[in-house]
């Protein structure tokens, strides 16, 4: 689909209007229309012109730890497939070459890749090795690498950064240390270096995905849903946040640290009483959300799965080693992925309250408060541009 393809798409969908108050300042604004949140042609133009042209984090490089480890993935509404190889992790289609099933759908640990329906075989780095039985009763075909591009898997473009993998589906988007160099800079007092994954949490939420980062950008609700957030960090220490470019960051200076939030793990090197009190939180757009306090690393992605499911992950990485796997601060991350999984299950009722509003007609996009929802406006504007770039 081309740029006046998804612009003839978008105006029936949304119309001109729709678009319009996307782009309008925050006191003539109002939210995208329903379609946006309940249209599954909406969704596949997001997912082709917006996730399908982007980088989309899709796991922690260690939970590949073993050579063979693989794991499915869908990226853009599409399965994709990572391996770890000798040489490092691999993405390829997660579809045989012979009649397209889904090679892989669980995460496994295996020395081959083997289609379950007539076992064709591929290696790790996607080459064809086997069909059986492919000429006739006993007539097996065997490959070294010389099968060919129309046996061999496809590969997906992957790159890795700090311990996180990436995947960028239709092979466009700029190199991933281009893409998120203005995150890092942003976040510079942080030595993300020394980040080591220490597992993860997984939701699946009756909500379209756009609602569940409206929800993580903005600070306004915290007063209403949470109740333990709100004392950490109450309202007169928020601010609204702000985009530079395709990366939205906010922030505040806490009181003091509490539990799950920089009281018992080892912090970041090098950081001052102010910085270790921080929290801040990130979105490199359209699903890189990271939240980093003075203790922690922790990746929230939003995988779409229809209008109105999305299946999200908040991956949680902390400093060093022995912070990470070590038995000496088990009962300090069992606290943190506790505080994670509350405050998480917390948004869940008002997002797929959010989610059935939009059936209304009655709806008509809101009113939108100028003092905390101008980036949370925005993310709106990011998806019309990217669908109309």
């Amino acid at each position: 689909m081309d740029r006046l393809e998804a612009l003839d798409e978008a105006v029936a969908l949304i119309g001109e209007e729709g678009i319009a108050a996307a782009r309008a300042p925050i006191e003539e604004a109002s939210g995208l229309p329903n379609a946006a949140y309940n249209s599954q042609d909406w969704l596949s133009l997001e997912r082709d012109r917006v996730f399908s042209r982007t980088w989309i984090f899709v796991a922690a490089e260690a939970e590949f730890e073993s050579v063979g480890a693989q794991k499915p993935v869908e990226v853009a509404g599409a399965p994709v497939l990572l391996v770890r190889a000798a040489a490092g992790i691999n993405a390829f289609h997660n579809v045989c070459r012979h009649r397209g099933a889904q090679l892989v759908d669980a995460p496994c640990e295996k020395a081959t890749v083997t289609c379950p329906y007539h076992q064709w075989t591929y290696g790790l780095d996607g080459d064809l090795r086997s069909r059986p039985h492919f000429g006739g009763p006993g007539i097996n075909s065997r490959f070294n690498g010389d099968a060919g591009p129309n046996l061999d898997l496809l590969p997906v473009r992957c790159e890795t950064w700090n311990g996180c993998v990436f995947v960028n589906l239709n092979g466009s988007a700029e190199p991933l240390d281009q893409w998120i160099a203005q995150f890092v800079e942003i976040a510079g007092e942080y030595d993300l270096t020394t980040v080591r994954w220490a597992g993860k949490i997984d939701f699946e939420v009756n909500a379209n995905w756009k609602f569940v980062f409206e929800n993580y950008m903005e600070g306004y609700h915290v007063f209403s849903l949470h109740p333990a957030l709100l004392k950490h960090a109450p309202m007169n220490t928020r601010w609204s946040g702000e985009w530079v470019d395709s990366v939205f960051h906010n922030g505040y200076i806490a009181p003091r640290l509490t539990a799950g939030r920089g009281d018992e793990l080892p912090h970041y090197p090098g950081l001052t009483d102010e910085q270790t009190r921080a929290g801040r939180w990130f979105l490199v757009f359209p699903t890189f959300g990271v939240e980093i306090f003075a203790d922690q690393f922790c990746v929230l992605t939003a995988n779409p799965i229809a209008p109105g499911c999305t299946r999200e992950e908040i991956h949680i990485f902390l400093i060093g080693d022995e912070a990470a796997t070590g038995d000496r601060y088990l009962k300090a991350r069992e606290s943190m992925f506790a505080m994670w999984d509350a405050l998480n299950r917390e948004d869940l009722d008002a997002l797929e309250r959010l989610q059935r509003g939009r059936r209304s007609p009655a709806y008509d996009g809101g009113r939108l408060s100028p003092y905390w929802e101008v980036p949370t406006h925005q993310l709106g504007a990011h998806v019309i541009d990217a669908i109309l770039r």
